[in-house]
């Protein structure tokens, strides 16, 4: 598991201008088991995602498998139950479906779990990436 933490870290550090993008490649597949997931995001995320080939971006958040970005004010009724990935700090503490959150803090990169939402929605965390949730 040390190894995957590893390649994840590495993966910001050098991955260049696409880091977020291959760090949401690398946990999200193992979150949620499958190797290509059906995401809505919001349109900031909707950008990094385009070029995903295992985060498929969908049009329509009852298809998705979870939402990602950090602005949901206007989401249907049938998709607020759907898990959601933050990319900010605030959204990831007041969202109440948010399972996981990456985001910057001071210049540096934060990546953090809600264990109880983790356990709500059945996702798998590592041993690995459990220091990271509160």
């Amino acid at each position: 598991m040390k190894k995957l933490l590893f390649l994840i870290l590495s993966t910001i550090l050098f991955a260049g201008e696409d880091y977020e993008l291959k760090l949401y490649e690398k946990v999200l597949p193992i979150l949620f088991s499958q190797n290509k997931i059906s995401v809505y995001a919001d349109i900031k995320s909707e950008e990094l995602l385009y070029d995903s080939k295992i985060l498929i971006l969908s049009k329509d958040c009852r298809d998705a498998t979870f939402l990602i970005g950090k602005n949901f004010d206007n989401l249907e009724n049938s998709c607020k139950n759907k898990p959601i990935f933050a990319t900010s700090y605030r959204s990831f503490t007041e969202l109440e479906n948010s399972f996981g959150a990456f985001y910057w803090r001071k210049g540096r990169p934060q990546i953090k779990f809600n264990s109880s939402n983790i356990e709500k929605f059945n996702l798998f965390l590592p041993k690995s990436l459990q220091k990271y949730s509160k």
